[in-house]
């Protein structure tokens, strides 16, 4: 299988999401996205490398690579948490608008900030309509399922103690960087996480 990642250079993800460069610096040179994720985590901000992935892979890829990461970091799941991972699993899977709807029935009601109901989030965000009136259909905005993604990662990688960030976010990207490359996603851990 070739690569997953639709793009070949790194400006092209910008030119998608203009918004993007209001986050993440813009590249000088003209690398691959995947040259590019890899020289952020090793720049001055690497969680922009997070950013930067989620808009580069297409939604569902996306959603998928941040599942499996903040299934892997997150050990303080709630049932709720469970039952949304759950479902995002069955959409990525899927791939179709029940599930997607179920999805955000889930996630609607939800309070709170962990990284999966960001993942349930992007999930629900990949289609759709903003409006919650049928009859007025605002069509979802292109950018958000990559910003609940990046949400969720930072939102589980932030939770761990210092120690541990720096080796979650490489083994995020360094995850996702082989499942853009056509392998399987990963499951990702990371030794000795410390909360403190």
């Amino acid at each position: 299988m070739g690569s997953r990642i639709r793009f070949t250079k790194a400006k092209q993800v910008f030119e998608t999401y203009p918004e993007l460069s209001e986050k993440v610096a813009l590249p000088t040179a003209d690398p691959t996205p995947q040259e590019y994720a890899q020289s952020l985590l090793q720049g001055t901000e690497p969680t922009s490398s997070l950013t930067f992935f989620a808009h580069a892979l297409p939604k569902r890829e996306a959603v998928w690579w941040g599942t499996k990461c903040v299934t892997g970091l997150d050990d303080k799941r709630s049932a709720e948490d469970e039952a949304v991972l759950e479902l995002v699993e069955n959409w990525v899977r899927e791939g179709d608008e029940e599930a997607r709807v179920a999805v955000h029935n889930a996630v609607e009601d939800m309070n709170g900030n962990s990284p999966s109901l960001w993942i349930g989030r992007a999930a629900s965000w990949s289609g759709g309509s903003l409006s919650p009136n049928p009859d007025y259909r605002v069509d979802m905005p292109p950018h958000l399922t990559a910003v609940g993604v990046n949400v969720a990662m930072q939102v589980a990688i932030g939770s761990l103690g210092p120690k541990a960030r720096t080796d979650a976010l490489e083994t995020c990207i360094s995850a996702g960087l082989s499942f853009a490359e056509g392998g399987v996603m990963p499951v990702v851990h990371v030794k000795g996480q410390d909360v403190t």
